[in-house]
């Protein structure tokens, strides 16, 4: 039997009413155990300050007010300790949780007074991440254009200094700023970059917020399925953070996508989560939304309702609630009292609209010079990273063209050196060679003058050579001698065909009689053979 859609959302909602309550429990154990750690004068200041910095990560985006009592004992630590960091630290938290309330002015107020002291210290890490926060109240401000500059400063920052958890952040605060622009394809360029690089660090827990704003992409895209999903991944993943004001824009993100599909239902259930956050933070700005969304689901449904809803709305509008949200309850109640013939009040309404709407006409033209204007500088940018990757392109194939002339070059003049010093050797040896056929001559003409006799009549000594080496020469050995004697540069082959013997049985005379005859390595030896064998005959 199939559940009612009425029933799952009890369901639901309870699932995470129980995750709520979990949280809640954990954070109150873990205010206690902290608190116990930063009063505690015993303790070591870093002690001190880590317990309190531990708390700002488990509560600043669950519990402002609480944090801000927090800033106040933090930062009258610190000044008693004369450590400007954590001063610095305390009034950029206090300056997050006035931001998280709605209160910009305050933020900025306390912001630069942390600015002010890091630049004393020259921190540019610690630096980066209160400029970021500047950025972050840019864009709440509407001012893009300097939040995009803030924050692509923040991330060379990170960059430089290889913090990868810092550029994830920058590339998300980029990706929200993007999608406020309605440059959706950019957005989820930036967002989706974020989101890889937190998983790369197993920091699964920072892609809560860049899910968030994908599903809000998708909103806007009309793709209002796939903002469901991805919005539930996003809102699991801020409630385990205890991040309940993203986690409220979460809510609200599922109530409007689920009243694009008529789901009215989940969305009064998802709006109505939201606005309990929305109370406990007590951000003005963003629950006059949630109660004008709210009483808009009923204008269809019941026209009283509604009126009545969205006239408690009107009682909570301040003068700096935005525009587009004093736009949007004012064309509400125009709509309901026109329904109920109340015209009087309609055209009331109705005058209140079209001056709201044309202040919010004036700065959504603004923005839209604001958004041409980063556009622009985005392509310029792009254009520049292109010509720079072009030009080091060029310098990297001219390097790599010099690298190879060079090789070439260099291996050009080592042959040339190799061939010049070969044709040197062969020179050498060929004239070492003609000086000892010259020694031979010499010594054979000698041996002939004293004995009278023609140079041609000159004859080995086999008696002389035999004693001298202290051996017997047999025939073969004695044969390849007298070949020598008549040339003493012949060939093993053309020696073999003389004395009717193998190549391989030349090869084993010749290298016994270099032994017999206690020859030094040469590269003549046939020549220094038949000389040594001449000198010994004229001995």
């Amino acid at each position: 039997m199939k559940l009612s859609s009425k029933i799952i959302i009890k369901l639901c909602l309870l699932s995470i009413f129980i995750l709520s309550l979990s949280i809640q429990s954990t954070a109150e154990v873990n205010l206690d155990s902290l608190k116990q750690i930063w009063i505690n004068s015993i303790e070591s200041d870093s002690v001190r300050f880590r317990a309190i910095k531990k708390y700002y990560i488990n509560n600043t985006f669950a519990q402002p007010d609480s944090v801000l009592v927090l800033t106040e004992f933090h930062f009258n630590l610190a000044k008693d300790r004369n450590s400007k960091k954590e001063m610095a630290n305390a009034l950029n938290e206090k300056s997050y949780a006035y931001y998280l309330k709605g209160d910009l002015k305050k933020a900025i107020e306390f912001l630069n007074q942390s600015i002010a002291l890091l630049e004393e210290l020259g921190d540019p890490l610690h630096l980066a991440s209160v400029y970021a926060n500047m950025g972050n109240i840019y864009g709440e401000q509407n001012k893009y254009q300097d939040a995009v500059r803030y924050f692509t400063l923040t991330l060379e920052i990170f960059r430089e200094n290889d913090s990868k958890k810092g550029e994830a952040r920058m590339l998300n605060n980029l990706g929200i700023i993007y999608y406020f622009l309605d440059h959706y394809d950019l957005a989820l360029d930036y967002l989706n970059k974020a989101i890889i690089i937190y998983q790369e660090l197993n920091l699964d827990k920072g892609t809560g917020l860049p899910l968030n704003y994908v599903g809000s992409v998708y909103f806007k895209q009309k793709k209002y399925e796939q903002a469901i999903e991805t919005g539930e991944k996003a809102l699991k993943i801020l409630l385990n953070n205890n991040d309940k004001f993203s986690a409220a824009d979460c809510y609200l993100l599922l109530a409007k996508s689920h009243r694009k599909l008529n789901h009215q239902d989940q969305a009064l259930a998802y709006v109505d989560q939201s606005l309990e956050i929305d109370y406990e933070i007590k951000n003005n700005s963003k629950i006059v939304e949630r109660l004008t969304f709210k009483a808009d689901l009923d204008f269809d449904s019941n026209i009283n309702i509604a009126t009545s809803k969205a006239e408690e709305v009107l009682k909570l509008v301040k003068e700096d609630t935005p525009n587009e949200l004093k736009t949007n309850l004012y064309q509400l109640l125009y709509k309901c009292y026109k329904a109920q013939n109340k015209y009087g009040l309609s055209l009331k309404m109705h005058e209140k609209y079209v001056i709201y709407n044309d202040s919010l006409q004036i700065e959504n033209d603004n923005t839209a010079i604001i958004k041409e204007a980063i556009q622009n500088e985005f392509e310029a940018k792009l254009h520049k990273n292109q010509l720079e990757n072009e030009n080091a392109q060029a310098q990297l194939k001219l390097k790599q063209l010099k690298k190879t002339y060079s090789i070439l070059l260099a291996g050009s003049l080592l042959i040339l050196l190799i061939i010049f010093y070969a044709r040197s050797n062969i020179i050498a040896q060929r004239k070492q060679k003609e000086v000892l056929l010259q020694q031979i001559e010499q010594l054979k003409n000698s041996v002939n003058a004293s004995a009278d006799l023609p140079t041609s009549k000159f004859q080995l000594d086999r008696s002389k050579i035999e004693e001298s080496i202290d051996r017997k020469i047999n025939e073969t050995d004695w044969k390849v001698l007298n070949i020598l004697l008549d040339d003493p540069v012949i060939s093993n082959k053309d020696i073999a065909k003389e004395a009717f013997l193998t190549v391989d049985g030349i090869g084993s005379c010749l290298r016994r009689m270099y032994s017999a005859f206690d020859l030094k390595e040469s590269k003549y030896k046939k020549i220094s053979l038949i000389m040594k064998a001449i000198k010994l005959s004229n001995e």
